[in-house]
């Protein structure tokens, strides 16, 4: 018996290299806590300099529609 099926659904995330910064927080990001997490299940794993949120690869990779 199956549970779950898997869906495509079209989601907006911020454009450039960033979860958080340069005027721009994606709707996905959140950083309850103090440490950065995306509900979209992409690994957030670094801060620069100036405290922006870099985005995974996985992230910065899905296509436009």
């Amino acid at each position: 018996m199956k549970y779950y099926k898997k869906v495509l659904m079209p989601i907006e995330v911020s454009y450039g290299d960033f979860c958080f910064g340069d005027g721009r927080v994606c709707g996905h990001f959140s950083c309850k806590g103090g440490a950065p997490d995306c509900n979209l299940g992409f690994y957030i794993h670094k801060f620069d300099n100036i405290g922006r949120v870099v985005k995974s690869d996985e992230c910065k990779n899905l296509q436009n529609i």
